[in-house]
């Protein structure tokens, strides 16, 4: 079942976070390791992309799920889900993260 979010708003406050010349920036938090990253990519990109470019980054084998503020929290399986989640990440007034886990 596709996760039910709110979608991009332009409010003034969210703005700042809205696609520009077709990129996007997509918060990595590792909890892991506890570290937090930004990632530039374009509005298109796809779950599995979004992966390699983390194994090409980090060397790391990530596995991502929604936001720790999303609940219950639930794991990407399908690029369906990973591209309904990137379109909500905005809520708010603030840029989500999404959380890689090792």
């Amino acid at each position: 079942d596709p996760i039910k979010m709110q979608p991009f708003s332009r409010s003034p406050k969210e703005s700042r976070w809205a696609p520009e010349n077709g990129m996007i920036i997509i918060k990595v938090y590792i909890p892991s390791t506890d570290d937090l990253w930004a990632a530039y990519v374009p509005t298109s990109v796809t779950l599995s992309t979004f992966t390699c470019r983390w194994l090409s980054k980090l060397s790391l084998h990530l596995r991502f799920s929604g936001s720790a503020m999303d609940t219950p929290e639930y794991y990407f399986n399908s690029d369906e889900v990973f591209q309904c989640w990137v379109r909500c990440r905005i809520r708010h007034g603030r840029n989500l993260p999404i959380v890689g886990h090792l």
